[in-house]
């Protein structure tokens, strides 16, 4: 007997990396209401640990953050588990790390404060490959 999976039901899981807790509340949610499994971190330790332990289709991490900080999750995560998509977030629009975010690996950058649509459309066309 075989399964079939049909992709088009499963779940996908992003990882939420943000240590703003209001923000990464608000996140959360916003994905969960677009049928998403949503699991998240405060930091980019905790991220890591968790990217050992379970499977993540796409990180959505903010790029600043106290000690690491999303470019460093970024580039672990392009040595260690490539196949991970990687969203940015960031309130600063400093051309110079969007460029370096880009470069490192990021395949898309969201500037703060976002729009709710404009996070489940990046993440959608990302997911969809």
């Amino acid at each position: 007997m075989h399964l079939v999976s049909d992709e088009k039901t499963e779940k996908k899981s992003i990882l939420v990396v943000e240590d703003d807790d209001v923000a990464l509340d608000l996140l959360a949610e916003i994905l969960r209401r677009h049928h998403f499994n949503v699991l998240t971190a405060s930091s980019v330790v905790f991220a890591l640990e968790l990217i050992k332990k379970t499977p993540v289709d796409l990180v959505l991490s903010d790029i600043r953050m106290p000690e690491k900080g999303g470019m460093d999750l970024l580039k672990h995560i392009r040595e260690a588990h490539s196949r991970i998509p990687v969203v940015l977030l960031s309130a600063f629009g400093d051309e110079h790390l969007w460029v370096e975010a880009l470069s490192a690996g990021a395949v898309d950058l969201i500037p703060k404060p976002f729009k709710k649509q404009e996070i489940i459309d990046v993440i959608n066309k990302t997911l969809a490959g």
